[in-house]
């Protein structure tokens, strides 16, 4: 710690430490240390000129031991406080994983509501067999029983979780409606439109299955990428090791046709790349000196040197691959709430058709309405755009955690940073100014927090163009934490970068550590220490619900309009309602994600625009 005797004269003694300016509690744990010397007659501490000073009885010291003393005291109160503020962060940053995990059953109505079933091809079976009987049945004059049969085993899944459903967790589901619908089509005589429900269902299953396998395959690969053996700089000679025994710092060396099997920095030499399994980019991208390069990168030409900067687990492809395996989607309110209105839609909705048939005696638009399925469809495409939007984000440099944090992220108004973090990113990426100025665009206020005095930290804010009202200097802990309560009292979603009042945020973010992400308790992590990758996320995050909120529009608008004004009251043959019904999901599901078009940040500074 830096700190220097500037006057001293028999019977008092001046110190400078930096340090007293800007730290109310180093400075009373100082006071109180230095007072507890028997030879001490007054302390005085000067914040404005960053000086201690102390008065003393000259007959009870020895002159050679007085600053001695006094030095040993404020070593012993800076290395307190920093033990405290750690402390503080850790404690804090564990409160906010802590709070994650208490609140997130709160938010989740039922986590079985929204996990996606997946099949095979051979689920399909029995499903495309009884669609083949409905269909042949009039022609060939088949035995109605054996049709009957048919559907009944193809939908004995569907009746299976309806009574699990009501004996094991006391609540009717929206199988029970699936359940009743294709019954009393089938006891109707309307053979095809229960047997093609349950063949175009199983068949978007089978689909996602193939989806999930895909993603299986890719994890393999990947770990074959991190088995290859690569070569390492080391005293000047290059030997091979295999890319798991390697660490940040490294160097290694890249030829033309091999993986990349780290995310680092290129330190020497050029060449074209293919990063299409990391970014979906199918044309290869130039690559040179000061430029990142990701794991999972094909090199189709040249010879790279690359620093390491993360391995293995901490790769961007490695921690999309984690997401896609975990799937943390399940803990989002706008998922909860839409499960919570199907559950308490369905007995009005049985009650609406029991009326309707009372009035009308026409079962047809009597079970129309059960046909509404909006318990399957809208699940599933909140489910898969989270997901698509989570490793989406990651490869691209921005590690959000869960479906809920993203979900918060797109509404995300302020912002509060420190002046070490900015300056810190100053020193790796120049174009901070800039991303500042994206996020203000975006509508997030940035508020400035700085340990420099007021002169300073005004030049400061005046560089970012942060507005002087939205600054606060030589805080301590405590006003921090008030600062970020006070803006959540007014209503805003806050969201504090590398700092010790993570607890009290909507949402932390930090930079990448160089050890594990994994022990990283932030919400955000921005991989490339680069400020663009929070306004990428923020974009991400809003396209993510915007996406959302279109597909629901999707399936909910033709639904309502088929089963309502095409089943209740023009009579629609239900063939096309379960048409609309599946063509509608099938289109949210694997069709509209138009936020995952190749956008990425890798190997591009900065982060192009996307729309919110």
């Amino acid at each position: 710690m830096l700190y220097q005797v500037v006057h001293s004269t028999l019977g008092r003694c001046r110190i400078r430490v930096p340090r007293l300016a800007d730290d109310f509690e180093f400075s009373q744990k100082l006071s109180g240390l230095v007072e507890s010397l028997q030879f001490v007659d007054e302390v005085r501490i000067s914040p404005q000129a960053s000086s201690l000073i102390v008065c003393y009885k000259v007959s009870k010291v020895n002159n050679c031991d007085i600053e001695r003393q006094l030095f040993s005291c404020i070593e012993q109160a800076n290395i307190e406080q920093d033990n405290i503020e750690q402390a503080n962060i850790q404690q804090a940053k564990s409160l906010a994983l802590t709070n994650v995990t208490e609140t997130s059953p709160q938010i989740v109505v039922q986590e079985s509501d929204l996990i996606l079933e997946i099949n095979q091809y051979k689920d399909l079976g029995l499903p495309l067999l009884s669609l083949c009987l409905a269909i042949l049945a009039a022609p060939l004059e088949l035995p109605a029983l054996l049709v009957v049969a048919a559907i009944a085993g193809a939908a004995f899944p569907w009746f299976n979780r309806a009574t699990d459903s009501i004996i094991n967790q006391h609540h009717p589901n929206i199988d029970l409606l699936d359940s009743a619908w294709m019954t009393l089509q089938t006891l109707q005589g309307q053979y095809i439109a229960p047997a093609l429900k349950t063949s175009l269902v199983e068949f978007r299953r089978t689909i996602r299955g193939k989806v999930v396998q895909a993603r299986e395959k890719e994890a393999f690969d990947l770990l074959n990428c991190l088995s290859q053996d690569v070569w390492v700089e080391e005293n000047g000679c290059q030997q091979k090791v295999t890319a798991r025994d390697l660490h940040a710092g490294d160097i290694i060396t890249i030829y033309s046709g091999e993986l990349v099997p780290v995310d680092g920095k290129i330190i020497a030499g050029s060449g074209l790349m293919d990063c299409y399994v990391l970014t979906g980019m199918t044309t290869p991208v130039s690559c040179s000196e000061g430029e990142e390069v990701y794991a999972s990168s094909l090199l189709i030409e040249g010879k790279l040197s690359v620093l390491v900067k993360r391995t293995g687990e901490n790769t961007c492809i490695a921690l999309a691959n984690h997401l896609m395996q975990s799937a943390p989607v399940h803990n989002t309110k706008i998922g909860a709430y839409q499960a919570d209105l199907v559950k308490s839609a369905i007995i009005p909705t049985l009650m609406l058709g029991g009326t309707i048939f009372a009035t009308t005696g026409n079962l047809g638009a009597a079970i129309s309405p059960f046909q509404f399925d909006f318990g399957s469809g809208i699940p599933i495409s909140i489910s898969t755009t989270l997901l698509s939007a989570l490793t989406h984000a990651t490869r691209n440099g921005v590690y959000i955690r869960t479906g809920r944090i993203l979900e918060i992220l797109a509404k995300i108004d302020t912002l509060v940073i420190s002046e070490s973090v900015l300056m810190q990113l100053i020193e790796i990426d120049a174009d901070v100014a800039s991303a500042v100025a994206s996020l203000q665009k975006q509508g997030v206020t940035i508020y400035l927090i700085s340990s420099y005095n007021l002169k300073q930290t005004i030049a400061l804010a005046e560089r970012f163009a942060i507005h002087p009202d939205h600054i606060l200097i030589n805080s301590y802990s405590q006003l921090q934490i008030d600062l970020v309560k006070g803006l959540r009292t007014q209503g805003k979603t806050v969201g504090v970068v590398d700092y010790c009042c993570y607890s009290c945020a909507d949402i932390s973010i930090s930079l990448a550590p160089v050890g594990h992400i994994s022990e990283e308790t932030a919400d955000v992590v921005l991989l490339d220490h680069q400020l663009w990758g929070l306004v990428y996320g923020i974009a991400i995050a809003k396209r993510a619900m915007g996406t959302i909120f279109q597909n629901t529009a999707t399936i909910v608008v033709p639904n309502l309009m088929m089963q309502i004004g095409g089943g209740m009251f023009l009579g629609v043959n239900p063939v096309w309602n379960v048409i609309v019904n599946n063509g509608s999901a099938f289109v949210a599901e694997f069709l509209y994600k138009d936020f995952e078009s190749p956008q990425p940040t890798a190997y591009k500074t900065p982060v192009p625009h996307l729309k919110s």
